[in-house]
Protein backbone atom coordinates (compact mmCIF):
# COMPACT_ATOMS: atom_id res chain seq x y z
CA UNK A 1 0.00 0.00 0.00
CA UNK A 2 1.09 3.59 -0.84
CA UNK A 3 1.36 6.29 1.53
CA UNK A 4 -0.32 9.25 0.39
CA UNK A 5 1.83 11.94 0.48
CA UNK A 6 -0.21 14.90 0.70
CA UNK A 7 -2.99 15.28 3.09
CA UNK A 8 -5.94 17.63 3.56
CA UNK A 9 -7.30 18.72 7.04
CA UNK A 10 -9.85 21.29 8.42
CA UNK A 11 -8.32 24.34 9.73
CA UNK A 12 -11.61 24.69 12.05
CA UNK A 13 -11.43 23.53 15.77
CA UNK A 14 -14.00 21.34 17.30
CA UNK A 15 -13.61 23.17 20.64
CA UNK A 16 -13.14 27.01 20.85
CA UNK A 17 -10.89 28.88 23.33
CA UNK A 18 -11.50 31.10 25.88
CA UNK A 19 -11.33 34.70 24.91
CA UNK A 20 -8.04 35.26 26.35
CA UNK A 21 -6.20 32.88 24.06
CA UNK A 22 -7.98 33.39 20.65
CA UNK A 23 -5.60 35.77 19.56
CA UNK A 24 -2.77 33.29 19.73
CA UNK A 25 -4.97 30.10 18.24
CA UNK A 26 -1.95 28.40 16.28
CA UNK A 27 -3.50 25.01 17.31
CA UNK A 28 -3.19 22.19 14.46
CA UNK A 29 -6.80 20.61 14.69
CA UNK A 30 -8.45 17.57 16.61
CA UNK A 31 -8.32 15.68 13.44
CA UNK A 32 -5.26 15.93 12.36
CA UNK A 33 -3.56 14.81 15.96
CA UNK A 34 -6.22 11.93 15.52
CA UNK A 35 -5.16 10.49 12.05
CA UNK A 36 -1.50 10.22 13.32
CA UNK A 37 -1.65 9.31 16.57
CA UNK A 38 -3.96 6.46 15.62
CA UNK A 39 -1.45 5.72 12.58
CA UNK A 40 1.68 5.64 14.78
CA UNK A 41 0.69 4.03 18.56
CA UNK A 42 -1.79 2.24 19.72
CA UNK A 43 -4.09 2.06 23.19
CA UNK A 44 -2.46 2.01 26.29
CA UNK A 45 1.05 3.91 24.78
CA UNK A 46 2.13 6.43 25.77
CA UNK A 47 2.17 9.75 23.54
CA UNK A 48 4.30 13.03 24.52
CA UNK A 49 3.85 16.36 23.40
CA UNK A 50 6.90 18.72 24.32
CA UNK A 51 4.88 21.93 23.60
CA UNK A 52 1.66 21.37 24.51
CA UNK A 53 0.69 24.67 23.93
CA UNK A 54 -3.31 24.65 24.19
CA UNK A 55 -3.20 20.49 24.96
CA UNK A 56 -4.73 19.24 21.41
CA UNK A 57 -2.31 16.42 21.88
CA UNK A 58 -3.18 15.54 24.91
CA UNK A 59 -7.09 15.20 24.60
CA UNK A 60 -7.20 13.82 21.39
CA UNK A 61 -4.65 11.34 22.85
CA UNK A 62 -6.94 10.50 26.02
CA UNK A 63 -9.77 10.01 23.71
CA UNK A 64 -7.95 7.45 21.93
CA UNK A 65 -7.06 5.75 25.11
CA UNK A 66 -3.42 6.28 25.10
CA UNK A 67 -1.37 7.51 28.10
CA UNK A 68 -1.10 11.40 27.36
CA UNK A 69 2.11 13.55 28.43
CA UNK A 70 3.35 16.69 27.65
CA UNK A 71 5.52 20.31 28.88
CA UNK A 72 3.91 23.36 28.53
CA UNK A 73 6.11 26.90 29.62
CA UNK A 74 3.56 29.10 29.61
CA UNK A 75 1.53 28.56 33.52
CA UNK A 76 -2.35 30.24 31.62
CA UNK A 77 -2.03 27.77 29.13
CA UNK A 78 -0.48 25.01 31.23
CA UNK A 79 -3.28 25.48 33.73
CA UNK A 80 -5.76 25.60 30.68
CA UNK A 81 -4.78 22.94 29.64
CA UNK A 82 -5.63 20.80 33.20
CA UNK A 83 -9.14 22.03 32.93
CA UNK A 84 -9.61 20.38 29.87
CA UNK A 85 -7.85 16.39 30.48
CA UNK A 86 -8.51 13.42 32.69
CA UNK A 87 -5.41 12.69 34.22
CA UNK A 88 -3.89 16.24 35.28
CA UNK A 89 -0.83 15.56 36.28
CA UNK A 90 0.34 13.91 32.93
CA UNK A 91 0.37 17.75 31.73
CA UNK A 92 3.99 19.15 33.33
CA UNK A 93 3.96 23.34 33.91
CA UNK A 94 7.95 23.65 32.77
CA UNK A 95 10.78 23.95 30.17
CA UNK A 96 11.47 20.68 27.54
CA UNK A 97 14.94 22.44 27.34
CA UNK A 98 15.27 20.60 30.58
CA UNK A 99 13.38 17.73 29.69
CA UNK A 100 15.14 15.28 31.44
CA UNK A 101 15.00 16.85 34.86
CA UNK A 102 11.12 15.07 34.46
CA UNK A 103 9.20 12.27 35.89
CA UNK A 104 8.16 10.78 32.90
CA UNK A 105 7.69 7.57 31.07
CA UNK A 106 9.40 6.42 27.92
CA UNK A 107 7.47 7.95 24.53
CA UNK A 108 5.48 5.48 21.91
CA UNK A 109 4.72 8.51 20.09
CA UNK A 110 6.12 11.99 20.07
CA UNK A 111 4.08 14.77 18.17
CA UNK A 112 4.00 18.29 18.63
CA UNK A 113 4.41 21.74 16.74
CA UNK A 114 7.15 23.77 18.03
CA UNK A 115 6.97 27.39 18.79
CA UNK A 116 7.37 29.23 15.52
CA UNK A 117 10.81 31.81 14.62
CA UNK A 118 11.24 33.93 11.68
CA UNK A 119 15.13 34.47 11.16
CA UNK A 120 14.67 38.41 12.16
CA UNK A 121 12.72 37.76 15.52
CA UNK A 122 14.15 38.78 18.16
CA UNK A 123 12.11 37.03 20.98
CA UNK A 124 12.87 33.54 22.09
CA UNK A 125 10.10 31.17 21.45
CA UNK A 126 11.05 29.12 24.17
CA UNK A 127 9.91 31.42 27.03
CA UNK A 128 6.27 31.75 25.10
CA UNK A 129 7.75 34.97 23.23
CA UNK A 130 8.37 36.45 26.95
CA UNK A 131 11.95 37.26 26.77
CA UNK A 132 14.58 38.48 24.25
CA UNK A 133 16.25 35.41 22.84
CA UNK A 134 20.00 35.00 20.74
CA UNK A 135 18.53 34.17 17.24
CA UNK A 136 17.12 32.10 14.74
CA UNK A 137 20.53 29.76 14.81
CA UNK A 138 20.25 29.66 18.39
CA UNK A 139 16.91 28.63 18.34
CA UNK A 140 17.54 26.09 15.74
CA UNK A 141 19.90 24.64 18.47
CA UNK A 142 17.88 25.09 21.16
CA UNK A 143 14.72 22.47 19.33
CA UNK A 144 17.63 19.88 18.90
CA UNK A 145 18.88 20.12 22.43
CA UNK A 146 15.23 19.47 23.40
CA UNK A 147 14.72 16.54 20.65
CA UNK A 148 18.26 15.00 22.03
CA UNK A 149 16.47 14.64 25.32
CA UNK A 150 13.34 13.27 24.05
CA UNK A 151 15.43 11.00 21.78
CA UNK A 152 16.51 9.54 25.05
CA UNK A 153 13.18 8.85 25.96
CA UNK A 154 11.60 7.17 22.49
CA UNK A 155 11.30 3.66 22.15
CA UNK A 156 13.24 1.63 19.81
CA UNK A 157 11.62 1.56 16.69
CA UNK A 158 9.68 4.96 17.61
CA UNK A 159 8.36 7.52 15.77
CA UNK A 160 7.95 11.75 16.28
CA UNK A 161 6.04 13.65 14.11
CA UNK A 162 6.91 17.71 13.82
CA UNK A 163 4.33 19.91 12.29
CA UNK A 164 5.72 22.73 11.09
CA UNK A 165 5.78 25.45 7.88
CA UNK A 166 8.12 27.63 6.08
CA UNK A 167 7.21 31.77 6.74
CA UNK A 168 6.40 34.11 4.17
CA UNK A 169 5.41 37.64 5.20
CA UNK A 170 5.34 40.10 2.28
CA UNK A 171 7.88 42.57 4.37
CA UNK A 172 10.54 39.57 4.59
CA UNK A 173 12.21 37.35 2.99
CA UNK A 174 11.14 33.37 3.86
CA UNK A 175 12.10 31.60 6.29
CA UNK A 176 12.83 28.27 5.63
CA UNK A 177 11.63 26.64 8.86
CA UNK A 178 9.99 23.44 7.97
CA UNK A 179 13.74 22.72 5.85
CA UNK A 180 16.03 24.25 8.73
CA UNK A 181 14.11 21.99 11.36
CA UNK A 182 14.09 18.96 9.07
CA UNK A 183 17.73 19.28 8.88
CA UNK A 184 18.39 20.01 12.70
CA UNK A 185 16.45 16.96 13.74
CA UNK A 186 17.40 14.96 11.29
CA UNK A 187 21.44 14.86 13.34
CA UNK A 188 19.35 13.24 15.97
CA UNK A 189 16.54 11.07 14.38
CA UNK A 190 16.77 9.12 11.53
CA UNK A 191 14.74 11.60 8.72
CA UNK A 192 11.63 9.34 7.28
CA UNK A 193 9.57 11.71 5.46
CA UNK A 194 7.92 14.60 5.12
CA UNK A 195 3.68 14.82 4.52
CA UNK A 196 2.34 18.11 3.07
CA UNK A 197 -0.83 19.01 5.17
CA UNK A 198 -3.06 20.95 2.86
CA UNK A 199 -5.38 23.25 5.46
CA UNK A 200 -8.82 24.75 4.41
CA UNK A 201 -10.54 26.66 3.99
CA UNK A 202 -6.80 28.91 5.17
CA UNK A 203 -3.47 28.85 6.63
CA UNK A 204 -1.65 31.47 9.06
CA UNK A 205 2.00 31.83 8.15
CA UNK A 206 1.94 32.98 4.46
CA UNK A 207 1.34 29.30 2.66
CA UNK A 208 -1.90 27.35 2.63
CA UNK A 209 -0.05 24.14 3.91
CA UNK A 210 2.37 22.98 6.26
CA UNK A 211 4.43 19.81 6.68
CA UNK A 212 4.49 16.69 9.12
CA UNK A 213 8.00 15.78 9.44
CA UNK A 214 8.34 12.28 10.42
CA UNK A 215 11.48 10.55 12.47
CA UNK A 216 12.05 7.27 13.29
CA UNK A 217 14.44 6.17 16.44
CA UNK A 218 16.89 3.77 14.85
CA UNK A 219 20.28 2.50 15.42
CA UNK A 220 23.19 5.07 13.93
Amino acid sequence: MTTKTVLTFSNIHKAELPEEFRKDDVRYSEDFAKHFIEMFSAKGDVVFDPFAGFGTTLKVAEQLDREAYGIEFDEKRANYIRSQIEHQDRLIHGDSLNLLDYDLPDFDFVITSPPYMERHHKENPFTAYSTEGHGYQHYLADLGTVFEQISMKMKPGSHALVEVSNLKHEDARPTPLAWDIATELSEILTFVGETIINWEPTYSFGYDHSYALLFKKTER
